[in-house]
């Protein structure tokens, strides 16, 4: 797959449910991608890497036309797929395969017991504790929000909000991510940039129990839940600035320090991507490109409704010196693929010259070091999150 291959031909995900696909090698080598279909289905698909070999399922019929519901994918210890997704600001739901590296054959679809207004998910797998899982989810007054299970999410425990809410208009953005052993990262905005005018970045680090700032000040734990922002030092701080700013990935770097990358918005039609990383002082945050301006099409007399959806970009996490982008070339959104070295940052086109918009990059999980890293994303029309034509792509990054 070093070419652009069709890994479905109809599917869709927005960027705030990870990971959307994930590599699992046990007896067969395959990448599994959750995905929501233009008719709502909620659906997964198995690729495997040997053959070629494709199977694809439908977890939940017509559930809701909108890529926020796209699914979350977990590889159980023994092989089996944990999968949630929830509707948009509605209910939550998770299914789990019968068997390892099958998914022919589901338990039945299990409710979430979050309540009736969340929306995301977000699983990890606690190492060392092989039946707990944390999952984070935008929850009740939009607050970042966990909860955690003991025996691989059969049964959850109370969800606890993250961050103190100033009200229902204020509802923070976030990223996990994990270094596979003892600590979660998560990085949160104040709000949507659509209504935030100085949307900051927020980071903090949870591990042995307690969460803590960037440079180590610790915030309490989980009985200590929710925390006031104001005691979170912004990692990036748009009022100094005046230009708002997005999550789109972080991730944990070899020495467990963190990178994320994000875009900022001088102006909607303006949109800039920016890469940080925590040095062990302070933050390295350098602009990698202008990425051009909203990617959503409306229909011709149609506002747009959506002008800080920018192409998207996604870090390797197994190599976070590693990002795949989307970015506007001659009238079209087309995939890159950049790397740092000693050097600086080297670029590599993964399409050009396309009739189509390419969006949304997601580097897949994979915890196997040293393999290539594979890369999928969304090609074809997208005109809101609640109307899209779009297949998903996927290459390997030899």
């Amino acid at each position: 797959m070093t070419k652009p291959t069709m890994l479905t031909a109809d599917g869709a995900w927005c960027w705030f449910s990870d990971p959307r696909a994930v590599r699992h090698t046990g007896r067969r080598d395959r990448v599994y991608a959750g995905f929501v279909r233009r008719n709502g289905d909620i659906a997964l698909v198995a690729l495997d890497l040997d053959s070629g070999d494709r199977e694809e399922v439908t977890l939940h019929p017509g559930l809701e036309i909108d890529d926020h519901d796209v699914p979350s994918i977990l590889v159980l210890p023994d092989g089996r797929l944990l999968v949630s997704w929830t509707e948009h600001n509605g209910l939550g739901f998770s299914r789990v395969s019968e068997r390892p590296e099958d998914v022919t054959a589901w338990e039945p679809v299990r409710r979430l017991p979050f309540g009736d207004k969340i929306t995301y998910t977000s699983p990890v797998l606690v190492s060392g504790e092989p039946d707990r899982i944390h999952v984070f989810f935008r929850g009740a007054d939009w607050r970042p929000t966990v909860a955690s299970s003991e025996d691989l999410g059969r049964t959850w425990g109370r969800p606890v909000p993250l961050i103190d809410s100033r009200g229902v208009r204020n509802r923070p953005y976030f990223k996990i991510a994990g270094n596979g052993r003892d600590r979660t990262d998560i990085v949160l905005t104040d709000g949507h940039p659509g209504r935030e005018p100085t949307n900051s970045l927020y980071h903090l680090t949870w591990s042995g129990g307690l969460f803590a700032t960037t440079d180590g000040r610790p915030l309490g734990t989980v009985d200590d839940l929710p925390f006031d922002r104001r005691r979170i030092t912004p990692c990036y701080d748009a009022t100094r600035t005046g230009a708002r700013a997005w999550i789109h990935d972080l991730a944990l770097d070899a020495d467990d320090q963190p990178v994320l990358v994000y875009a900022r918005y001088p102006d909607p039609t303006d949109h800039r991507y920016h890469y940080a990383r925590w040095d062990g002082t302070r933050w390295q945050d350098e602009e990698l490109c202008a990425a051009g301006g909203w990617m959503p099409r409306p229909p011709d007399g149609e506002p747009i409704r959506e002008p800080h959806y920018s192409g998207g970009l996604s870090l390797d996490h197994a190599d976070p010196n590693r990002v795949v982008l989307s970015r506007e070339i001659d009238g079209r959104f087309e995939v890159e693929a950049w790397h740092r070295d000693a050097g600086g940052w080297h670029t590599r086109s993964l399409t050009a010259g396309s009739g189509q918009d390419h969006l949304r990059p997601f580097v897949v999980a994979d915890r196997t070091p040293g393999r290539p890293p594979i890369v999928c994303w969304m090609a074809g029309t997208y005109r809101h999150y609640t109307d899209y034509d779009t297949a998903l792509m996927i290459m390997t990054l030899e």
